[in-house]
């Protein structure tokens, strides 16, 4: 027996009951919270940057070619 299943939605089903049931199944595996934001945040969101910013890291001449 397959662990997916097929589900036929209605025609008369509007896309926000659609994307709310999705969000509450979602949510009620543990991927998400019931509206549908991310449960922990990334590792980029998390950081704070501070300093100076390295934009280039690659040392370059004045032409900016890359230096070998």
């Amino acid at each position: 027996m397959s662990r997916f299943t097929n589900e036929i939605v209605p025609e008369n089903v509007s896309r926000s009951d659609l994307i709310d049931e999705s969000n509450k199944r979602a949510a009620r595996a543990g991927y998400c919270s019931r509206s549908g934001e991310p449960l922990r945040t990334t590792k980029i969101q998390t950081s704070v940057p501070f300093g100076k910013t390295k934009l280039n890291v690659w040392p370059r001449d004045r032409n900016g070619k890359l230096i070998d």
